[in-house]
């Protein structure tokens, strides 16, 4: 039978730089959201801290090799990591760099360009713009300069033969068509590789733009195709809570059910779970959470959309049987593969469960 690969997104915001030095404070990590954390109602899991891995910083090459092994234990494929360029700028760079350089762990990986304007959503505030988002040509020579680089590399990701790259919001993208062709020219006629582009789905993507990449992906709870809108729970359910937050409330179940039945909406998209969900700890106010989760639930669901992986690989609708999960350490947004302080490494064991159960 065919085996399910489980690809995590992976997060290289954990080590002081200079960018959150000015836009977040002296010392700015993702570990400052997290620690201040509280919960917002009655059996709300917060604050959610790290385990066996503790508060790490990933300018030490030691912790690549931790989150490896527990990753490869767990039957991860490999880590996508989200990768920022914006003109001549490249951002959280040094963590990827280092991967590179040291040429271990011997785990594979890929990139997720996270093609978005920085903003203080964090706090609130999506309208204060920090960073803009750039399309023009320095930042495509940037962009097909980094590709070079990593997909020279035997670890990256490759689909039948081909790189592996993701676009967080293709549709952002001007003159999308003509601007990821010579993307895949300029790759190509510097290594010999052709790319194999994916987008990550979201609510304003529309089935003509899927003509200029290769594939989409899932992405639970919040970037997903659905058939009827968002269902919140009723804020009775979780009171007390503060109103004054405006945050909302979404069944873990109900995302199940959403993305597993919509994941046949698109002929080449790759299905994707998440083990939980809880993005408080970023934001002061209008925060997701999602209720209900459980490492037996998660298991579950890992499992039902392996199955959906595998049948869409052997129909000859995507081209290899991928799961993408959301996320290996999004700590500050309750997404977490790592090993927690209160479950241990129970959704990591969970995720072992799902893919197993799949197969037999």
């Amino acid at each position: 039978m065919t085996d399910v690969k489980p690809i995590a997104f992976y997060l290289p915001q954990f080590y002081p730089n200079a960018i959150n030095d000015i836009n977040w404070g002296q010392g700015f990590s993702e570990w400052r959201s997290v620690v201040k954390a509280k919960p917002l109602f009655d059996g709300h899991f917060q604050p959610r801290l790290p385990g066996a891995l503790g508060f790490y910083d990933l300018r030490s090459q030691e912790v690549f090799e931790e989150q490896a092994d527990l990753a490869r234990a767990a039957g991860v494929f490999g880590f996508c990591f989200y990768y920022y360029r914006m003109g001549s700028r490249r951002l959280l760079e040094r963590p990827l760099h280092s991967y590179l350089d040291g040429g271990r762990p011997d785990f594979p990986f890929m990139f997720c360009w996270a093609n978005e304007s920085w903003t203080r959503a964090w706090d609130g505030k999506s309208d204060d713009l920090l960073l803009e988002q750039l399309y023009d040509d320095v930042t495509k020579q940037g962009l097909i300069a980094d590709l070079v680089e990593a997909t020279k590399d035997p670890r990256y990701i490759r689909i039948k033969e081909k790189p592996f790259v993701l676009i967080y919001q293709v549709e952002r993208i001007p003159d999308r068509k003509l601007w990821l062709e010579e993307l895949r020219q300029a790759v190509w006629s510097r290594t010999g590789q052709e790319l194999t582009i994916g987008c990550v789905f979201s609510p304003g993507l529309r089935l003509e733009m899927l003509r200029d990449v290769d594939s989409v992906v899932q992405f639970p709870p919040h970037r997903l195709p659905r058939n009827l809108p968002r269902k919140l729970i009723d804020v009775e359910t979780v009171s007390p809570f503060d109103t004054s937050r405006e945050d909302y409330f979404e069944s873990y179940d109900a995302i199940v059910e959403a993305a597993l039945t919509r994941v046949d909406g698109f002929e080449r998209m790759y299905p994707g779970v998440t083990p939980d969900w809880d993005n408080s700890p970023r934001r002061s106010k209008n925060a997701h959470v999602v209720v209900g989760s459980t490492p037996a639930k998660f298991a579950a669901w890992v499992r039902r959309a392996s199955d959906v992986s595998r049948e869409k690989f052997q129909s000859g609708s995507i081209d290899a049987p991928l799961l993408f999960v959301n996320a290996w350490n999004e700590w500050a947004e309750g997404a977490v593969l790592e090993p927690t302080e209160s479950l241990g490494t129970a959704y990591l064991s969970a995720l072992t469960q799902g893919i197993c159960a799949s197969s037999v």
